[in-house]
């Protein structure tokens, strides 16, 4: 074996018995990605609720015990590199997934009246999925994403997401920022906090301008890092979309920004 790869060999940290080796973790995860997917109910205490009996059986399925996941994601989180090649592996099942069953909007159920008086089109570009720690340069996503020709002034917009927490000890704490750039060049700038669980939305109201251009990112408040190193903190997010949103000619007008 050329001297290279045994160099390389030799820096791969190996994965101790004890902890859930990765094949596992990321059939672990992503069935824990699924099951949070039939969480929803209409109360922020029977999300959580739901979350946990599903979270407790996604675990069950594989054989572990919180206190295996617990433990093995300590270990994990002191070895981003492993963890990220995990959720990269889950990342892609999942957009697989949704590939192969469409895009849904049964998440956007409370946005119904925009919907039915609504043309609305998810032109989201970026990422469907993330995961973020409270540790550079894992703490923000960025993006950036040009209109096309079939933005029309008129237009407003919904950023719609997913959330959940893996935090032992702590707050949970993140934010989105959008700033939306129009063609006569006025910006538009929303800032809001991430929910500790369920589906977050920034919402940014119709103009008499096309929008030219998207920035903004999510990022994950950065803890101290000296309470870190035996912590687990992590924030997943999903079913990111952007939903741009175009009055029907024979709807009944309606002020999105009141």
């Amino acid at each position: 074996m050329p001297l290279t790869l045994l160099l390389l060999a030799a820096c791969k940290p190996k994965v101790p018995s004890h902890v859930i080796q990765p094949g596992k973790m990321e059939d672990v995860l992503y069935d824990y990605y699924l099951a949070q997917g039939m969480s929803y109910t209409p109360t922020e205490e029977g999300m959580e609720y739901s979350r946990e009996y599903n979270r407790r059986l996604a675990l069950k399925k594989h054989g572990y015990t919180q206190e295996d996941f617990d433990s093995s994601m300590v270990w994990y989180f002191n070895h981003l590199e492993e963890l990220f090649k995990i959720y990269e592996s889950v990342q892609h099942r999942l957009g697989e997934d949704a590939l192969a069953q469409g895009t849904s909007v049964r998440e956007l159920q409370q946005f119904t009246t925009y919907l039915h008086t609504s043309d609305t089109t998810d032109v989201w570009e970026g990422k469907r999925y993330l995961l973020l720690y409270p540790q550079a340069p894992f703490h923000i996503y960025q993006f950036k994403q040009k209109a096309d020709s079939s933005y029309h002034a008129g237009d407003s917009f919904l950023f719609t997401y997913g959330t959940t927490f893996f935090v032992q000890s702590g707050i949970r704490s993140a934010q989105v920022y959008l700033a939306l750039t129009y063609d006569n060049d006025s910006v538009v700038t929303r800032n809001y906090a991430v929910p500790t669980s369920g589906i977050g939305s920034v919402r940014i109201p119709s103009l008499d301008h096309a929008l030219k251009e998207l920035r903004g990112y999510i990022i994950m408040n950065r803890h101290d890092t000296k309470r870190m190193d035996n912590e687990v903190c992590m924030l997943f997010l999903d079913r990111i979309q952007l939903l741009r949103i175009r009055k029907k000619k024979d709807s009944v007008p309606n002020d999105m920004s009141k």
